[in-house]
């Protein structure tokens, strides 16, 4: 030790080296956590983007399957787009959904329907099964972007 060094001096470089080191790594998890985090909120996004289009689908089908069935007089082009209509609702349901076989007994009272009276009468039923649906199908959406809006 002829230069007066103290005899850890060698451990300063190999500290420093560890302290860089240990910063590195943690930059890159820091890294791969955000990153990580981005891809699932822009999958979040997505999934409720696509969901909405479906719920927006879903409420113009069933609009116009409703103005088809209060409509006084259908002619036979008109009375095949309003069997269809009830059809893309059926099809756009999940069959597992709570209310679906209310929607679908609905949807039948009113193709089944002979008078203007008797489609009336299911009206009311048929507004309220579809706004319960939309509205939990909403509230999802909202739960599944914002789950901490719950």
């Amino acid at each position: 030790m002829a230069s007066g060094a103290p005899a850890w001096t060698w451990a300063v470089p190999l500290i420093v080296g560890i302290i860089a080191l240990a910063g590195v790594v943690a930059t890159a998890m820091v890294a791969y956590l955000n990153t990580k985090r981005q891809l699932r909120s822009a999958h979040t996004l997505k999934i409720a983007e696509m969901r909405q289009g479906w719920i927006n689908d879903l409420r113009n089908t069933m609009a116009l399957f409703h103005s088809y069935g209060t409509s006084p007089d259908i002619d036979h082009r008109n009375r095949r787009e309003f069997y269809e209509t009830g059809t893309k609702i059926e099809l756009m349901m999940n069959p597992l959904d709570e209310d679906f076989e209310a929607l679908q007994a609905v949807i039948n009272q009113f193709l089944e329907a002979s008078t203007q009276d008797e489609r009336f009468d299911v009206n009311d039923e048929y507004v309220k099964i579809c706004q319960g649906i939309l509205k939990r199908e909403w509230t999802a959406l909202k739960h599944g972007v914002m789950p901490w809006n719950k």
